[in-house]
């Protein structure tokens, strides 16, 4: 062809579609293959559906306003990550919370991103789990009704059916405080 036309080999569409069958060949059985070191480990165990009892404190010194609820927890990608979907009733509305957690192989930290129903924020959390204690522990700072506030949330492993998990606030001068506790008891299958 001559002039303005485009030479398109005839050969161009076939090339094009072996080379992304391979990659999506290559990337799916990555995908598929589920990690096998102790850190994504250690979240693949917290699968399953849970009953929990939640105690929210919103305020030092104010009083607790304990729900129950259920957690559902789910591996993403292979158990690259979790999905954790947490809902119940609170002061008689129902409410919802998500969020994903992974461990980051080049950062060597667990990382999460939670959001809920009920404010319009989302907590990016990063941390390490502590092995003499046995726990996880992940912090954050996010503005927060015009203050920055800081969280400190603890996951412990009480057994393979039970864990605990505790978020500290603080902000501006006040002192950290127990925020939220979460009591797990897995359900039976």
């Amino acid at each position: 062809m001559t002039g303005g036309d485009r030479v398109v080999s005839p050969l161009f569409p076939r090339h094009f579609l072996c080379v992304v069958g391979a990659a999506v060949m290559i990337l799916g059985m990555n995908a598929n293959a589920a990690p096998t070191d102790t850190e994504h480990a250690r979240l693949i165990a917290m699968c399953g559906t849970w009953d929990v009892e939640l105690t929210f404190v919103f305020g030092p010194g104010s009083p607790e306003v304990v729900t129950k609820g259920t957690s559902t927890i789910t591996p993403l990608f292979g158990g690259l990550f979790i999905e954790e979907k947490i809902e119940g009733m609170l002061n008689g509305a129902p409410f919802t919370t998500l969020s994903w957690t992974g461990f980051n192989t080049q950062t060597k930290q667990y990382e999460a991103t939670r959001i809920a129903s009920t404010n319009t924020i989302r907590i990016a959390e990063t941390g390490a789990f502590d092995e003499k204690a046995g726990q996880f522990e992940l912090k954050a700072e996010y503005p927060f009704a015009g203050d920055t506030w800081h969280q400190r949330t603890v996951i412990e492993t009480k057994s393979a059916d039970a864990m605990l998990v505790r978020s500290y606030l603080s902000f501006g001068k006040t002192p950290e405080w127990t925020g939220v506790e979460i009591r797990y008891k897995r359900r039976a299958k």
